[in-house]
């Protein structure tokens, strides 16, 4: 992955993820409007809210530098640096591609690339569908806004047995922070995200 990428190299990125993502959502069932995870069936209520919390995954749209740390079971911090890039694909989804300058992610050697694709589902929530560059498989949380949309709080799409949970903070319009697992005893990782200045 290259974020220095031209801009038509960008966009052709940005259209290959987006028909991806939509292929996925259809094979996973499709827009769910009218089935909310309450049981309500009002669709006109889960489509409001899917809006609502897509304008709040809008704030990851930019430009960004990081620095954070990640710990193992050890309790070493790791500390590690980057740059990130957040673009708005197909207008219902926020792609966030990362990558380090200094350091590697969550702890594996060589992990230095790792892709977000943030949707808000109409009768299921805030997701994040994850991946990087040292794991072959995707991590899928589902999760909701808290705090009047300054913290998305995320959990495993199959319970426990995936043991991943992801919070993001809002800090203001050019600042937010993610926690990784924030509470384990094992594992856990902390980047803090600042707008990158031009």
């Amino acid at each position: 992955m290259v974020i220095n990428a031209s801009s038509a190299l960008r966009a052709r990125v940005r259209v290959a993820f987006g028909a991806f993502a939509l292929a996925g959502v259809a094979m996973l069932g499709g827009c769910q409007t009218g089935n909310s995870s309450s049981g309500s069936s009002d669709s006109s209520f889960s489509t409001s809210r899917a809006d609502s919390d897509r304008a709040l995954l809008v704030k990851l749209v930019g430009d960004w530098q990081f620095d954070g740390f990640w710990s193992g079971a050890d309790g070493v911090k790791h500390n590690v640096q980057g740059r990130a890039a957040g673009v708005l694909v197909n207008n219902f989804f926020v792609m966030l591609d990362i990558q380090t300058t200094s350091g590697e992610l969550a702890g594996r050697t060589t992990r230095e690339d790792g892709s977000m694709l943030f949707a808000a589902e109409p009768g299921l929530g805030v997701t994040v569908s994850a991946w990087g560059d040292a794991s072959p498989s995707v991590t899928r949380l589902v999760g909701r806004s808290e705090s009047d949309g300054s913290v998305l709080s995320f959990l495993p799409a199959q319970g426990a047995a995936n043991a991943v949970a992801l919070v993001v903070r809002f800090d203001g319009p050019d600042r937010f922070t993610t926690q990784i697992n924030p509470t384990a005893a094992l594992s856990s990782a902390s980047y803090t995200f600042t707008r990158a200045t031009k």
